[in-house]
Parts: structure tokens; C-alpha cells; sequence
């Protein structure tokens, strides 16, 4: 009976340890396929202990916190044609994980703020709100939802129909704009003569026309600007089918270097 007492002992002190030893990672599921890493899932894991990172070099993945500061750093080399599996330390202040290639170029930035736990650091963070964490956001505040709480306060995320607090506050504006302003007994509203209305008005006019001048040279320079990139795009799209290349791998290369789908997309349709 007492050596059945001790293992049991033992057996509990070992779940005890593995317990404390246990640590959460994110973990990335990506694949590399011909020189692209594409994204397909995320989740939260318990490790058995911590996980050692042998790689010194390769894609560095990062986790950074609300406040746009890195929490994690890790680097990860990785094979073409492969599917991977990456550990990366999990932070209840997490916001991101961002993935960077070998030429420290961003190429993922996957947001991880459903799995952060900051509720009651006094502090409305901004994927929290009055609605999800009373403790850190007020009523009132702007945080993305209408809490229609009648608390003297117009939150800036209601409508006057959702919050009485908002309808009252549009009353009294109303109500202050057909106000007389007086500057003291007898004051009278100064009239503009009909000079100072034609001076004014002329004004106005040139203005406009300023502006409309200036956003035609804006649209003219942009236009001409994204000619001759939709003509390089052209250029190199049909030089590389050329040589054998799909159009989906073209694509995906000219997304890496930092060109917009809509742009590709009209040098595909020039060819």
C-alpha cells in the first residue's frame, strides 16, 4: 500500500513538471513553393518544453505587439516544395506575425490579435472595445462600436437615433447655429455690401480653378506614370512566357517585387 502511495506521488510530481515545462507557440503552417511562401493556417499550441531553433539565417519571422514593437525573433531556413510547420513563441500581446524573405522583404503580415489576452492592462487596446472589455475601454470612447449608453456622453460610433446622448448633443447644435450672436447691447450684424460679395465670390472662382488645374496635372503625370509601367510589365510578362514560364509563377514573382494586381493584370490584358 505505502509503495502503491509513493508511485502515485511520483506520478503526479512528473505531470506536475511536464505541466510547468509546457510552453504555447503559434504555429505557422506554410508552404515554399518555386521561391513563393504562401500562407495556410494558424493556431495555438501547447509544446512539451521549449522549442530550439537551430537555423541561424534563412526567413526571419518576427512577432510584434499592438504598440508596433518586436516581441519574438526567429530565423528559418526552408527547402522549395515543401510544406512547413513553424513554432513561434506565443505573447498574449501579439498583434502580427510578420514572415520576411531572404532579402528582408516583407511577404506575409498575419494578424494574430484573436489570440491576444490584454483585457485588464487599463489600457483600450485597439482590436478591444466597450463590448469586448469593459475593464480597459469606457463608455463613449471610440473604439468601433455603439454602446448606446445613456451616460451624458455622444460616442462617436453611434448615430443619433442609436444614442440618445448623440440626438441631444445634434439638438443643441442646431439650436446654438440659429442662435443671434450678439457682441453686446445694441450690436448690429455687419452686411457685406454687394462689392464685397462680387470680390468675394471672384475669389472662389479662382480657387477652383487653381485647384481643378492642379489635380489635371496630378492625373496627367499619374496616367503617364502608369503607362510606362504597364508597358515594362508587358515587356517582361511576354519575355518570360517566352522562355516557358506560367503565367501564375510571372504573377506571383512580380507580387514579391512590390507591383499591384490591378497593374498586372492590365499588362496581361496589353499582351
Amino acid at each position: 500500500m505505502k509503495q502503491a502511495k509513493i508511485i502515485l506521488y511520483m506520478a503526479l510530481m512528473m505531470m506536475a513538471v511536464n505541466a510547468a515545462s509546457a510552453e504555447k507557440y503559434f504555429v505557422l503552417d506554410v508552404n515554399h513553393i518555386l521561391g513563393s511562401v504562401t500562407f495556410n493556417k494558424i493556431s495555438l499550441k501547447d509544446a512539451g518544453g521549449a522549442v530550439r531553433y537551430a537555423d541561424t539565417s534563412g526567413f526571419l519571422i518576427k512577432s510584434v505587439s499592438f504598440k508596433n514593437e518586436d516581441i519574438d525573433k526567429i530565423y528559418f531556413g526552408m527547402a522549395e516544395n515543401k510544406n512547413y510547420l513553424i513554432y513561434v513563441p506565443y505573447s498574449k500581446d501579439a498583434a502580427r506575425i510578420e514572415v520576411y524573405n531572404l532579402k528582408n522583404s516583407k511577404i506575409m503580415d498575419i494578424d494574430v490579435s484573436s489570440f491576444a489576452d490584454t483585457c485588464g492592462n487599463s489600457v483600450c487596446e485597439e482590436h478591444e472595445s466597450y463590448e469586448s472589455c469593459t475593464k480597459d475601454c469606457s463608455s463613449g470612447g471610440g473604439d468601433d462600436f455603439c454602446d448606446s449608453v445613456a451616460d451624458g456622453i455622444c460616442d462617436p460610433d453611434c448615430s443619433p437615433k442609436t444614442d440618445a446622448d448623440c440626438a441631444e448633443k445634434e439638438a443643441g447644435e442646431a439650436s446654438e447655429k440659429q442662435a443671434i450672436p450678439k457682441t453686446g447691447e445694441g450690436a448690429k450684424v455687419r452686411q457685406l455690401t454687394e462689392a464685397e460679395k462680387e470680390q468675394s465670390n471672384y475669389l472662389w472662382i479662382l480657387l477652383a480653378l487653381f485647384i481643378i488645374i492642379i489635380a489635371l496635372i496630378f492625373f496627367l503625370i499619374k496616367k503617364r506614370k502608369e503607362s510606362k509601367i504597364i508597358e515594362s510589365l508587358r515587356g517582361y510578362i511576354s519575355e518570360n512566357i517566352r522562355r516557358g514560364f506560367t503565367l501564375q509563377q510571372i504573377k506571383d514573382a512580380l507580387f514579391r517585387e512590390g507591383y499591384k494586381e490591378k497593374e498586372i493584370d492590365r499588362a496581361v490584358r496589353a499582351i
